[in-house]
């Protein structure tokens, strides 16, 4: 063969060595960069059960817009959701309502590139009653559990009304709060089955409270405990119950208005002394209100 014909050949084979290299290529991972187009993301990990508020946090790796976020964002079985920016590329996705109760949601984000589960409880709530100075947990909408509570002293303590969640729990925490020269401040250990719902507020046990049903505290939700520091109390250990059947993200329905104290006592209960040894204060979160 002269040297002029050979070009062509040459050129040919050299385009099926090329080809056949690229069809022995193994094809690319799941989620190899290569393979992934347009922003990428990650959902924040999520307790094994949660309550039927629970917020699905959403990181990105570039800021977009909540509504441009909510359009990538898809849940099997559908659920509506929307979503709340909490940062310059994190994202709270909230269900409209509540999360459907004892279901495994897959919430997924740009067709389900990335996803994560959420497994819920069994639908339970608690309302707590201003008015009443009463706590109700509720299962699929049936009552199962009522019991007195002492809320937030008006005006200047009155606990909130509106629907919140439970985002922290801490079950022997530390509280400490106000000024420590004002005849409000409390500084107390040991508080038991702490939970919190909406900044430092809580629903918690409190040994110190013999006064369930009436108003004494500087917002929190109080709950009586069967055992306190010293030991028995002589209370049900209703703060217990509580903290065995709310998970994180319970939601906790707020009602009703702090009745009148109707006696010169207008301030909260005082919070027991404290040994300057003791452990120091518990970090709190924060929260939002619904």
């Amino acid at each position: 063969m002269r040297p002029s014909s050979r070009l062509p050949f040459l050129a040919l084979a050299g385009l099926l060595l090329i080809s056949a290299a690229h069809l022995a290529r193994p094809p690319l991972a799941h989620g190899d960069p290569m393979a992934m187009a347009g922003p990428k993301a990650h959902f924040s990990p999520l307790p094994p059960l949660a309550g039927v508020d629970e917020p699905v946090v959403l990181t990105v790796d570039q800021p977009e817009s909540a509504a441009a976020i909510a359009r990538q964002i898809a849940v099997r079985p559908s659920v509506p959701v929307r979503v709340e920016r909490i940062g310059r590329e994190r994202y709270r996705l909230l269900p409209v309502g509540f999360w459907p109760g004892a279901e495994h949601l897959t919430i997924g984000w740009s067709g389900f590139q990335n996803h994560t589960v959420l497994t819920t409880d069994d639908s339970r709530e608690v309302v707590v009653d201003l008015t009443t100075q009463t706590l109700t947990g509720f299962e699929d909408g049936r009552i199962v559990h009522t019991v007195r509570v002492s809320t937030g002293v008006s005006p200047k303590w009155t606990t909130p009304s509106g629907t919140f969640w439970v985002f922290r729990r801490v079950q022997d925490d530390h509280m400490v709060g106000g000024k420590p020269d004002d005849p409000d401040h409390w500084d107390v250990n040991h508080v038991p089955y702490a939970q919190y719902i909406h900044g430092g507020i809580a629903l918690h046990g409190a040994w110190w409270n013999h006064r369930f049903g009436h108003p004494v505290s500087h917002g929190c939700i109080q709950l009586p405990t069967a055992e306190g520091p010293d030991g028995p109390t002589g209370d049900p250990a209703e703060a217990e119950w509580l903290w065995h059947f709310t998970h994180l993200g319970t939601p906790v329905l707020i009602i009703g208005h702090t009745p009148e104290v109707k006696s010169s006592a207008t301030a909260p209960l005082p919070y027991p002394t404290q040994d300057s040894r003791e452990p120091k204060p518990a970090t709190s979160g924060a929260s939002s209100t619904r």
